[in-house]
């Protein structure tokens, strides 16, 4: 599990994005030729005017600030909006505005044709996994526009209990499929109680705070178990079932063990010594192991903060 860096100008970027694509989209529903503002990406691109909406999602979504909390708020803002609405009639117009099956849909000639959730997966450009960091989640689009391949969106706040919050940027979770449909799937949670990637509570108890550990039955047999620091990161991994999932890494956790057991605690220092190129200390490391060293760089390849950890409490890293 993974909090996502923020702060980066392409997080800011993919944020900026999403909002001014999907606000344009909802406006252009809600008013049709009477919101005359321009294409965000400059194109001449008619979207129908939805009929039928219930007045009071009308005028609330009318207000500029409103749309932009929905689209664009923090996972706190949601929380306090996700039960806005709740008459059928109401329920039926959110449908009708907030279509994420619209949303992925890769035909180019649909309402989201100039972005989709193809383009969002491209803009964040997050590598791995969030939830579980075990498979890659990369996004390729070809030169021609053809949508290869994506992660899924898990909704953070389901969509089936909370429609509003279907295209709400800090709902979409960028997730590999095991972790959205499978494990995550259609358990709902508690802001309060359960980890989520864009939010990180102001309590220390409530942090993510954990590292990963094996457990040695005997020369052959080591097993993974996932240390936690506190009840919220407890509960996070329970939820989401991870030291389950884990047990299916056995294979890495013994190499691990057996490179502890063949090599000498200078092992790292060895391989730098014998190479015929300088290179740093984090370099000859991703060489060794093929994944990253660096925390901010853990989520960029799959079994990352396995590897980290388990090295570090082998006492292959100084």
């Amino acid at each position: 599990m993974f909090y996502i860096d923020q702060s980066t100008t392409q997080f800011q970027h993919a944020r900026e994005e999403h909002l001014s694509n999907i606000r344009y989209i909802i406006k252009k529903k809600l008013l049709g030729e009477h919101f005359i503002e321009a294409h965000p990406k400059g194109l001449d691109r008619k979207i129908r005017l939805v009929t039928g909406i219930h007045s009071n999602v009308s005028k609330f979504l009318n207000d500029d600030k409103n749309l932009r909390d929905l689209i664009d708020g923090y996972p706190d803002v949601l929380d306090r909006l996700k039960s806005k609405f709740k008459s059928k009639r109401e329920i039926a117009s959110i449908k009708k505005l907030f279509r994420y099956d619209a949303f992925i849909n890769k035909n180019l000639d649909n309402t989201f044709g100039f972005y989709n959730a193809y383009n969002l997966a491209e803009n964040l450009d997050i590598q791995t996994c969030v939830y579980c960091n075990r498979l890659y989640t990369n996004t390729i689009i070809t030169i021609a526009r053809d949508f290869i391949v994506r992660p899924t969106f898990d909704h953070w706040f389901l969509k089936s209990e909370y429609p509003l919050l279907a295209l709400s940027f800090f709902n979409l979770i960028p997730s590999c499929n095991v972790c959205n449909s499978s494990v995550k799937g259609a358990n709902s949670s508690a802001l309060r109680d359960i980890f989520h990637p864009y939010f990180k509570h102001t309590n220390i108890n409530k942090v993510l705070d954990f590292k990963f550990s094996y457990t040695l039955e005997d020369h052959l047999n080591a097993h993974c178990k996932i240390v936690s620091a506190n009840n919220f990161t407890l509960d996070s991994i329970e939820s989401l079932k991870l030291n389950d999932i884990y047990q299916a890494h056995r294979e890495e956790i013994r190499e691990l063990i057996y490179l502890k057991k063949a090599y000498s605690e200078t092992y790292l220092a060895s391989l730098k010594a014998i190479l015929r190129t300088s290179v740093t200390n984090s370099e000859i490391y991703r060489l060794a192991f093929g994944v990253y060293y660096e925390d901010q760089w853990l989520i960029k390849r799959p079994l990352s903060k396995l590897k980290k950890d388990v090295l570090a409490e082998l006492g292959i890293l100084s």
